[in-house]
């Protein structure tokens, strides 16, 4: 009897696992949803390439269950205002850079300030730590869910007319900024005076003369519009990463398939490393063209004078989004302690 018992109850496990499981593929099966993906790029830069493959790989292999559409150029809302979507819980995916997120969880601010990363794979080992881990889970409670922080293209660096090695040398410099509050402060604190615009706006800015330049990474200056014509003179602050993360609602996210969800989790990474290691192997490439053909320049500047201009940036990220006062130097002392094991 007891064993008659037991096996009734083994086949009652297995019946019931096997009715998840056909449950679990029917509402796989069944489920379809559309995503307007949006950002503010070109078909030249390594963000636009890497958000046309990153939708058609989703739309491909999910079957079609996921239908990324994608619109670049500022076609739909970009920076602000598309956070602003997810938040809202709209079907759609963005792709921004980090202090834009500030507005939702302050630290993102510290994640994307001056003078912090010198190299990817420093980037890469902080946005794979507990540190970002507890930021994005806070964004997940603000309803933004963060895909991936891979979409790196280089660094950012000062590219004006002028030969700039410190920072008085940017006194009087008007440089085009993103609208973002972050950049517009740290253009202040490297001396020069910050003009937001869109970078559409940028290149007809430089040719009459409202701004002097912009600070941008190597792929931008050698891209759309051919901006390396206008500004010959790069000074190398790098004192930004040039990174976007990808993102959309948490709770369209959960409302997903797990089956579906994963391969866009997949998918996620996959062409965030595409874009920041295709754009790694390419800037040499670019450097020596724009070098030998255009007449480009590159110079390295003071950079412990432009780590300490830019210091009070993150005195004013806390003033203004109210982020953890002791985030930066946590991150000095994990880059500090990651660099020297790096070099042992």
């Amino acid at each position: 009897m007891k064993k008659l018992l037991a096996m009734l109850m083994v086949m009652a496990m297995i019946f019931s696992l096997a009715a998840v499981g056909t449950a679990y593929a029917d509402d796989a099966d069944d489920f379809h949803i559309d995503l307007t993906y949006s950002n503010v790029f070109n078909p030249a830069e390594w963000n636009y390439k890497a958000a046309e493959l990153f939708a058609e790989a989703v739309t491909e292999r999910t079957e079609g269950h996921i239908t990324v559409t994608y619109h670049g150029l500022n076609e739909l809302d970009c920076y602000a205002d598309s956070l602003v979507h997810a938040y809202n819980g709209d079907n759609w995916i963005g792709l921004e850079e980090p202090s834009l997120f500030a507005e939702y969880v302050g630290d993102c601010a510290v994640l994307a300030g001056p003078m912090l990363f010198t190299n990817d794979e420093e980037y890469n080992y902080i946005m794979g730590s507990e540190i970002v881990k507890d930021i994005t889970d806070r964004l997940a409670e603000e309803n933004i869910h963060v895909l991936d922080t891979h979409y790196s293209f280089g660094y950012r660096s000062v590219v004006t007319n002028k030969d700039i090695y410190k920072p008085e040398d940017l006194n009087g410099v008007k440089l085009r900024s993103t609208t973002a509050p972050l950049f517009i402060k740290t253009i202040e604190c490297l001396g020069a005076t910050p003009v937001p615009m869109s970078f559409t706006e940028c290149l007809s800015s430089i040719s009459s003369g409202v701004v002097d330049g912009f600070e941008g990474s190597t792929s931008t200056l050698a891209g759309a519009g051919a901006p390396y014509e206008l500004v010959k003179k790069v000074a190398l602050t790098n004192h930004f990463i040039a990174t976007r993360w990808l993102f959309m609602a948490e709770d369209v996210y959960e409302s997903i398939p797990e089956k579906w969800r994963d391969i866009l989790d997949e998918c996620a990474l996959e062409f965030g490393m595409w874009e920041q290691t295709s754009c790694a192997d390419d800037e040499q490439v670019q450097i020596e063209k724009m070098k030998n053909e255009d007449g480009v320049t590159w110079n390295e500047v003071d950079i412990d004078a432009f780590t300490e201009a830019c210091a009070p940036v993150y005195d004013w990220i806390v003033e203004e989004y109210g982020a953890n006062p002791d985030l930066h130097q946590q991150l000095v002392d994990a880059l500090t302690a990651f660099r020297a094991e790096k070099a042992a």
